[in-house]
C-alpha cells in the first residue's frame, strides 16, 4: 500500500510538472516562432546562405567615395551648406547683423552651451553621437572669429543640463528625456554667474525646445473665445495636469532677456539678438516687446552635427542668409484655429459603447478623436484668407486684425542683401498644361546673395463654390526658385507650374476635381512674391487697379516689404471644368492596358476616375454620428463668425464601435493564382529560369512579373507579407535578397554593425567592402526637415538627399523609413523635426527631390506617414476625423506632389509609405483603402506601403492591410496573441490557403510591390544570374515544436497515468470503506 501511494504521488507530480510544461510550450512556441526574424536578428543567428558575388559587374548603385572619412567629410559639407540656406533671419533692427568678426560675444542661455542638435524617438538621428561629434555653438561662433566669453560659457557646461527642465539632471537636449526637456526653465538672471555682466558687443541669447515621437510638445493656451486648449503628458483637457507652454518664454528666460535689455541701456552692451533653437516656430510676439530690446533674431533649427559653423557664419556675414519661414509664426497660439481641436477629445459615452483596443498612458486611444475643423484653412492658408477678407469687407468676417495674430508669415525670411522683382511673365503650354513664370530679381544692395522667389496662386471664391462647399484660399503656394544673384546684378527666376493644381476638389457635387467658372470676372491669379503676406497684398493692389474696393487703411506689411506691387500678377478667365481634371494620364494609361486577371476583379482598383474616397473619414458623411453632430460646420470663409473655431463634440455609439472593428475575411470561389510553377527567362542570348534579377529595370507591367510570381509558392508569399521589421524577407525560388531596411526621417539611425544587416544580403555595405576597419562607425546627424524645406533650394534638396543615400549605403541599408510627410498642423506636434512645413505642396516638393536623391544611390524611401497623423497625442488608435477636399488639397497633396516628382525623376520609381497608427475615421489607417485608391490608383505609386510599427498594436490587421494596399507589417503582429488581432480574427496569411481567393491575388499584389522595391534597389548589388539563395531553418526553431509534442505526449500520458492511479486509488477508498462499514456492522 505504502508503495501504490509513492507511485501515485510521483504520478500526481509529473502530471503537474507536464501540465506546467505543456501550457507554457503551447503559449510560447507560436509567439517565439511568430518573433522568429527579431530573436534570429537580434542574437545574430544565421537564417540564410548563398553564392553572391560583389564584383564590380554586378554593381548596379556603386559610391563615389573610398573611405568612410569621405563620407563623413561630404555629409559635413552639406549640412553646413543647408544650415546656410536654410536659417532663416527674422528680424534685423537697425542693421545689427552681420556682427564684426573679432567683435565680444556673451552667450546666454542653458540651451548656449546644451544645444538642440536632432530630435528624439526613432528618427532622432544618432542622437548618441552628438555627445563625440557635435559642434558646440560657444566652438561655431569662435571658428567665425567672434570673441566669445570663455567665462559665461564654462560656467552654464558646469551647471548640467538639469538647468533645461525638470528630472533632467544627466542629458542635454537631443540627448535624453526628451519629456523634461519640452518646457524650458533655464536659469534666473541673479543665479548666473557674475561673468554675465561683462561688457560686450553683443549678447546673444539661445532658445531652445526638443521633441520627439510619442509625445506632442506641452501646450496650454487660452484661445480667443476663453476657452482653454491643454496638452500636457497624460492630463490632455485637463486643467490640473498642465505644466505650461513648450512654445512661450519661461519665466526664467524672460527675466534674463529683460536684464540683458538693462545692460543695453546703460551701454554694457550694445545690442541683443536671439537664436531660435527649435525645429517648431515659437509664438513671436516676444520679439517685438519694447521691454525686452531684442534688436536681432535668427531661427537656426536644428544644428546637427555641425551646423553651429554654419550660424557662426552666418552671424558674422561671411554667409549671407537666404532662409524662407515654411511655418506661419502666430504671435500668440490663440490666434490659430487649429488649436480649438488639437490633442484628442474623448467621445461621449465611450466607455459605454466603445470596445477598449491599443492603450498608452493609462487611456485607451481608440476612446478618442480629433476633428480637423478648420478645413483647408491651416497656417498662412487661414491668415492670409481672413485678412484679405478683411480688406475687401467680405460680410461675417468677423474681428480680425493680422498685424496683432502675425508676427511673420509663412516664406517670409530677411538677407543682408535686398532684391526687388520686375518683368514678370507668365507662358501658358497647352499641351503640357503647364505654366511658366520668369521674373527678374535685382540685387539693388552691394553684397552678393541668394533669393527664393515664391509663386502664389489665388483661385476665385466663386457663387458656385459657396453653394457646393467648396472651400478656396487667398493663396497657395505653386511654386518657387532660388536664385543666386551679385550685387547690383540681375538673374532670371523661372518656376512651373502644373494646370492641375489650379482645380479645387469638390467632394459634395461634382465629387472630383473641378476648375473655372460661368462668370468671366473671375480670375485666376499668379503672383511672384517674397512671402505669403507679400503675396496678397500684390493681389490687393491688382484688385484695387481693377475696380474692387478695399480698406486699405487695414493693409499691414512687414519689414523690407512694400504694400503691394500690381505688375507682379498674372490674371486669367477659365472656364468651368468638372471633366479635364477628374482623371490623369496614369489613371487612363492603366485601365487602357491592364485587364482582369479573375472574375470580377476590378482593373486599376477600380479607380477609372478620380472621386470621392474619404467620405468614411468626414463626421457629416460617416453615418456614425447623430444629426446635432453631423450639422457641426467645417470653417468656411463665406461665415468666418459663425463657423471659425468651433470645437467638434461626437458622440459614441453602437454603429461606431462597429466600424472600428477590424472586418472578418469571408470566403470566396475567386480562384488562386498559379503557385510553383516553374517559367523562363528568355532572350536572344539567354534561356534560364526565372529570377528576380532578370526584373530588373522591367516596367511595373511588364509580363515578365506574371512568370516570376507564378514561380513562388504560398507558402514564400506568406513569409514575406507576415514579417517585416525594418526588412523584407527573401524568397529563395526566384534568387530574391532580403533588403534592409532603417529609420531615418533625417538620416539613417544606425551603423552597420547596431542595424543587424540581414546577413543574406550579398551587398553589406560599401564600408565593409571599401573601409572595413570603420565599418562601425555612425552616419551623420542631419538637419531637421523643417530647416531642409527652408532652403527652398530644389538643387540643394536633391544633393542632400543623394548624400543621405550614400550615407546609408555605406552603412548597408537599402531602404529608410523616412523622409517626412506629415504637415505641421500647429506647431506643437512632437515630430515637427521630421516633417517640412504647414505646406503640403513644399512638403512634396522637398520630400520629391530628396527622394530622386536618395534613389540615385538605390536606398529605396518609405515616407511616413500616410496620412493625417499630424500629432503624436493618442496616436496609437486616434479616430481623424476630416472633409475630402481638405485631406487632398492639404494632406495627401504632400504624397501626391513627391511621388510625381520622383516619376518624373527615377526610372523605375520605388517611392513607398509607411502608414500610421491612427485611424482615418472609424478605420486603422491602414485599412481604409485609400493605399489602393489613392496613393496606387491614382498618384501612381509603385514602391510598397508599410505599417508603422506593429508587433502588438493588434487593431491593425495586416490581412485588413493587405486587402487594402497596406503591403507589409513593421514587425511581427502575428506572433502576439497565438495569431489573433484584437478582434479575434486570424492574421496568419498561412491559414488562408484555401478559399479566400480575393485575399490570396491581394497578398500577390502585395509580394510584387515589395519585390518591384526590391529589384530596383542597392540590395541587388552583388547579385547576377548565378546568384542563388538558401533558407537555413535554425536549431532552436525546430526543437520547439518538437519540445511541444513531447510536452504534450508527456502530458497526456501522465494525465492518462494519474487518471488511472486516481481512480484506482479512489475504488480502493470505496472498498476501504465498505470493508469497515461491515466491520462496524458486526
Amino acid at each position: 500500500m505504502k508503495k501504490f501511494k509513492r507511485t501515485f504521488t510521483a504520478s500526481k507530480i509529473v502530471f503537474h510538472v507536464a501540465f506546467v510544461a505543456y501550457s507554457l510550450a503551447s503559449v510560447a512556441t507560436p509567439i517565439l516562432l511568430g518573433n522568429a526574424s527579431i530573436i534570429n536578428t537580434t542574437l545574430g543567428i544565421k537564417t540564410t546562405e548563398g553564392n553572391a558575388s560583389t564584383a564590380e559587374g554586378n554593381m548596379y548603385f556603386n559610391t563615389k567615395f573610398k573611405s568612410m572619412a569621405e563620407v563623413h567629410q561630404a555629409s559635413l559639407d552639406i549640412i553646413d551648406e543647408t544650415l546656410k540656406e536654410g536659417t532663416v533671419l527674422l528680424k534685423n533692427e537697425n542693421h545689427a547683423l552681420p556682427l564684426a568678426k573679432e567683435s565680444t560675444v556673451n552667450m546666454y542661455g542653458a540651451a548656449s552651451y546644451y544645444s538642440v542638435h536632432t530630435g528624439e524617438g526613432s528618427s532622432g538621428c544618432n542622437k548618441g553621437q552628438v555627445v563625440n561629434k557635435r559642434v558646440t555653438l560657444y566652438e561655431g561662433l569662435t571658428n567665425a572669429g567672434l570673441k566669445v566669453n570663455s567665462s559665461l560659457n564654462d560656467w552654464y557646461k558646469e551647471q548640467g543640463s538639469s538647468s533645461l527642465g525638470d528630472n533632467n539632471n544627466k542629458h542635454f537636449m537631443g540627448h535624453g528625456d526628451q519629456e523634461s526637456q519640452m518646457v524650458v526653465k533655464d536659469i534666473a538672471w541673479d543665479s548666473i554667474d557674475n561673468a554675465k555682466n561683462d561688457e560686450a558687443d553683443t549678447a546673444i541669447f539661445v532658445i531652445a525646445r526638443n521633441s520627439g515621437e510619442a509625445i506632442d510638445m506641452y501646450m496650454d493656451t487660452t484661445m480667443e473665445d476663453g476657452s482653454r486648449t491643454i496638452v500636457s503628458r497624460d492630463h490632455n483637457g485637463d486643467p490640473n495636469g498642465s505644466v505650461g507652454d513648450s512654445l512661450v518664454l519661461s519665466e526664467n528666460e524672460r527675466d534674463v532677456l529683460s536684464n540683458l535689455k538693462i545692460l543695453k541701456d546703460t551701454g554694457k552692451i550694445k545690442k541683443i539678438v536671439v537664436l531660435l533653437n527649435l525645429a517648431s516656430p515659437m509664438q513671436g510676439a516676444f520679439l517685438e516687446e519694447e521691454g525686452l530690446g531684442i534688436d536681432a533674431c535668427m531661427w537656426i533649427g536644428h544644428l546637427a552635427e555641425n551646423g553651429a559653423n554654419a550660424v557662426g557664419k552666418l552671424l558674422t556675414g561671411e554667409y549671407n542668409p537666404s532662409g524662407k519661414l515654411t511655418d506661419t509664426y502666430f504671435s500668440e497660439s490663440k490666434y490659430n484655429p487649429v488649436y480649438y481641436n488639437f490633442g484628442s477629445m474623448k467621445y461621449e459615452d465611450a466607455d459605454t459603447y466603445l470596445k477598449k483596443y491599443f492603450k498608452t498612458r493609462d487611456a485607451y486611444n481608440n476612446l478618442y478623436y480629433v476633428a480637423y475643423q478648420e478645413g483647408i484653412y491651416n497656417g498662412y492658408k487661414y491668415t492670409e484668407t481672413r485678412y484679405e477678407d478683411e480688406v475687401t469687407n467680405r460680410s461675417n468676417v468677423g474681428d480680425f486684425d493680422y498685424k496683432e495674430a502675425v508676427s511673420f508669415p509663412f516664406g517670409y525670411g530677411l538677407s543682408y542683401s535686398s532684391f526687388e522683382y520686375s518683368n514678370m511673365n507668365v507662358d501658358y503650354d497647352a499641351k503640357k498644361d503647364e505654366y511658366t513664370v520668369t521674373l527678374d530679381v535685382e540685387n539693388t544692395s552691394d553684397i552678393d546673395g541668394k533669393e527664393a522667389v515664391q509663386v502664389y496662386l489665388q483661385k476665385p471664391y466663386t457663387d458656385k463654390d459657396i453653394q457646393n462647399g467648396i472651400e478656396k484660399a487667398s493663396v497657395e503656394l505653386v511654386g518657387f526658385d532660388k536664385v543666386e544673384v551679385p550685387a547690383h546684378e540681375k538673374k532670371k527666376a523661372t518656376i512651373k507650374i502644373k494646370g492641375k493644381y489650379l482645380a479645387s476638389y469638390d467632394a459634395n457635387y461634382e465629387k472630383t476635381y473641378v476648375i473655372g467658372s460661368d462668370n468671366k470676372n473671375d480670375k485666376y491669379l499668379l503672383t511672384a512674391a517674397k512671402d505669403s503676406h507679400d503675396a496678397i497684398n500684390n493681389i490687393l493692389k491688382w484688385k484695387a487697379n481693377n475696380g474692387v474696393a478695399i480698406q486699405s487703411e487695414k493693409m499691414t506689411s512687414l519689414p523690407e516689404r512694400g504694400m503691394g506691387e500690381a505688375s507682379l500678377v498674372y490674371s486669367k478667365y477659365l472656364a468651368y471644368d468638372n471633366v479635364t481634371y477628374s482623371t490623369n494620364a496614369f489613371i487612363e494609361e492603366q485601365n487602357a492596358t491592364l485587364k482582369p486577371r479573375y472574375n470580377g476583379e476590378k482593373v486599376n482598383w477600380g479607380v477609372n476616375k478620380i472621386t470621392n474616397q474619404f467620405d468614411d473619414v468626414d463626421y457629416t458623411k460617416a453615418n456614425l454620428f447623430n444629426q446635432e453632430e453631423t450639422s457641426q460646420p467645417y470653417t468656411t470663409r463665406n461665415n468666418w463668425k459663425d463657423t471659425l473655431g468651433k470645437r467638434i463634440t461626437l458622440s459614441a455609439s453602437k454603429a461606431l464601435a462597429e466600424a472600428q472593428k477590424s472586418e472578418k475575411v469571408e470566403k470566396d470561389s475567386i480562384p488562386y493564382p498559379v503557385y510553383d510553377e516553374i517559367g523562363f527567362y528568355e532572350t536572344a542570348d539567354t534561356f534560364d529560369e526565372i529570377k528576380l534579377i532578370y526584373l530588373k529595370g522591367k516596367d511595373y507591367n511588364d509580363s515578365l512579373w506574371d512568370t516570376l510570381l507564378d514561380r513562388v509558392s504560398f507558402e514564400e508569399t506568406c513569409a514575406v507579407l507576415q514579417d517585416a521589421l525594418r526588412y523584407t524577407n527573401g524568397v529563395d525560388s526566384i534568387s530574391a535578397p532580403k533588403s534592409s531596411q532603417q529609420n531615418g526621417a533625417v538620416g539613417p539611425v544606425h551603423s552597420r554593425t547596431d542595424g543587424n544587416i540581414p546577413e543574406q544580403n550579398a551587398f553589406r555595405g560599401f564600408a565593409e567592402l571599401l573601409d572595413n576597419e570603420h565599418k562601425d562607425e555612425f552616419p551623420a546627424v542631419f538637419p531637421s526637415n523643417a530647416t531642409v524645406g527652408a532652403t527652398y533650394n530644389i538643387d540643394l534638396i536633391e544633393r542632400l538627399g543623394e548624400q543621405t543615400g550614400e550615407e546609408a549605403a555605406w552603412a548597408g541599408f537599402n531602404g529608410i523609413y523616412g523622409l517626412g510627410v506629415n504637415i505641421h498642423r500647429g506647431a506643437y506636434c512632437g515630430r515637427t523635426f521630421e516633417y517640412y512645413s504647414e505646406d503640403g505642396f513644399l512638403t512634396g516638393v522637398a520630400a520629391g527631390y530628396e527622394a530622386v536623391g536618395l534613389h540615385k544611390k538605390g536606398v529605396f524611401v518609405i515616407a511616413k506617414h500616410a496620412v493625417l497623423n499630424d500629432q503624436e497625442t493618442r496616436r496609437a488608435g486616434l479616430n481623424v476625423w476630416a472633409n475630402e477636399q481638405t485631406i487632398r488639397e492639404i494632406y495627401s497633396r504632400a504624397l501626391e506632389v513627391a511621388i510625381e516628382i520622383d516619376r518624373e525623376y527615377t526610372p523605375n520609381s520605388v517611392f513607398g509609405v509607411m502608414t500610421g497608427m491612427n485611424r482615418l475615421g472609424a478605420k486603422w489607417t491602414g485599412a481604409q483603402g485609400f493605399c489602393n485608391t489613392v496613393l496606387k490608383a491614382e498618384y501612381g505609386m509603385r514602391g510598397y506601403a508599410i505599417s508603422d510599427y506593429n508587433s502588438s498594436r493588434l487593431y491593425m490587421s495586416p490581412i485588413q492591410g493587405v486587402l487594402n494596399g497596406n503591403d507589409l507589417p513593421d514587425g511581427q503582429p502575428a506572433g502576439a496573441k497565438g495569431g489573433y488581432d484584437d478582434d479575434g480574427n486570424d492574421i496568419r496569411f498561412s491559414s488562408y490557403s484555401v478559399g479566400y481567393g480575393k485575399l490570396a491575388w491581394a497578398m500577390r499584389d502585395s509580394l510584387k510591390a515589395t519585390l518591384y522595391t526590391v529589384v530596383n534597389s542597392n540590395a541587388m548589388n552583388g547579385i547576377s544570374a548565378d546568384s542563388s539563395f538558401r533558407t537555413i531553418t535554425p536549431t532552436w526553431e525546430k526543437v520547439l515544436p518538437i519540445v511541444t509534442r513531447v510536452t504534450m505526449t508527456v502530458f497526456i500520458w501522465s494525465a492518462v497515468l494519474f487518471g488511472c492511479l486516481y481512480l484506482y486509488n479512489v475504488s480502493l477508498d470505496v472498498v476501504n470503506s465498505l470493508n469497515l462499514k461491515k466491520k462496524e456492522d458486526k
